[in-house]
C-alpha cells in the first residue's frame, strides 16, 4: 500500500482472520473496506493468494490486473486476480469504492467462469443497489460475534458471486436468454427421444451453429452435455427407485446400448450405474 485508506474519516476497513475450517472449506473474507479517500491514492497487490472484488459508487480510477490497465467508473464492478498481481488507482477528484478480498474452494474456478463470461475483469452494474447490500451483509457477518460468522461470510461471497454471475449472463439481450432458457426445459422433460442440434435449433428459432455457441456461452456447456447431464439425472432416479435393470434403465433413458449407457453414466458421475445404486440403496 502506498497509503493507509483506514486514515481517511471516510474509509473503513477490517482484516480478517478465519479458522482453519473456514480456510480449507468456506469462502472466506481476508480483507473488506470502503474507501472514500481525500487525495489520490493507489494500491497494489502481487502473489497474493486472494482474489479482489471492487464495486465504484461515484468517481472514477483505474484498475491494473497483470500487465494491462483499464478505467473503471462509477456503477462498475470489477473481479481481480491478486496471485498474478493488482492494483487499482483512484482519478480525480477520487473515488468511494466497497471492496472485498477473498478466496476459499471454488474461488479461482468461478473467477475464470465469470471472467468468461463478462467478457473481461469489469461489469456495469444492472441494479447498483443490490451490489452495496451484498457487500454490506458481508461487513455485517465478519464483524459480528456470531459462532457461525465464517458460515455467514460464506453466505454472503456466495451471494455476491451469484449476483455478479446474473449480471455477466444478463448482458444477453432478454429475448435471446429466454429462448436458451427454453432448450434447457425442453432438453429436461425430452431427453428420452432422439436429440439432434437440428432439432434444438427448431425449438429455439435459431440456427444450430449459433444456438451452440450461445447456449455454450451461458451455461458452460454444449447442448450434448446438457442432453447427457439430464439423461443421466432421470437415469439416477430410475435406479434409486425402481427395480428395472441397469439396461432398462439405460433404455428408458434415450440409451439404448448399455455399454455406452455405462461409460457415459461413469463419465459424468464417476461411478458405474451397479455402484450408484448400490451405493444409495445401501
Amino acid at each position: 500500500m502506498k497509503s493507509t485508506p483506514s486514515q481517511d474519516p471516510a474509509s473503513r476497513r477490517k482484516l480478517c482472520t478465519p479458522d482453519d475450517f473456514a480456510r480449507a472449506s468456506l469462502l472466506h473474507v481476508q480483507e473488506i473496506g470502503e474507501l472514500a479517500p481525500s487525495r489520490p491514492l493507489e494500491s497494489r497487490r502481487a502473489g497474493f493468494p486472494s482474489f479482489l472484488f471492487l464495486f465504484v459508487e461515484w468517481g472514477e480510477g483505474t484498475i491494473r490486473e497483470g500487465v494491462g490497465e483499464r478505467p473503471l467508473r462509477a456503477g462498475e464492478c470489477a473481479l481481480l486476480d491478486c496471485r498474478r498481481g493488482c492494483g487499482h488507482a483512484t482519478g480525480e477528484p477520487p473515488w468511494r469504492l466497497k471492496w472485498i478480498h477473498f478466496d476459499g474452494p471454488g474461488a479461482a474456478a468461478f473467477h475464470a467462469r465469470w471472467r468468461e463470461r463478462a467478457g473481461g475483469p469489469v461489469l456495469r452494474a444492472t441494479a447498483p443497489e443490490r451490489y452495496r447490500r451484498a457487500w454490506e451483509a458481508v461487513w455485517k457477518a465478519v464483524s459480528s460475534g456470531d459462532p457461525v460468522r465464517d458460515f455467514r461470510a460464506n453466505e454472503g461471497l456466495a451471494s455476491l458471486c451469484t449476483l455478479l454471475m446474473e449480471d455477466a449472463v444478463g448482458a444477453e439481450p432478454d429475448r435471446r436468454a429466454e429462448r436458451l432458457a427454453t432448450v434447457r426445459e425442453w432438453i429436461e422433460e425430452h431427453c428420452a427421444e432422439e436429440i439432434s442440434l437440428d432439432r434444438l435449433a427448431a425449438v429455439a428459432h435459431l440456427n444450430k451453429f449459433t444456438l451452440s455457441r450461445e447456449f455454450s456461452a451461458r451455461y458452460g456447456m454444449p447442448p450434448s452435455r446438457a442432453v447427457a447431464q439430464a439423461r443421466i439425472g432421470r437415469a439416477k432416479r430410475l435406479l434409486r427407485f425402481t427395480d428395472d435393470t441397469v439396461e432398462a434403465v439405460g433404455a428408458a433413458v434415450g440409451v439404448p446400448d448399455p455399454n455406452y449407457f455405462a461409460r457415459l453414466f461413469r463419465r459424468v458421475e464417476g461411478l458405474s450405474p451397479r455402484a450408484f445404486r448400490s451405493q444409495w440403496r445401501e
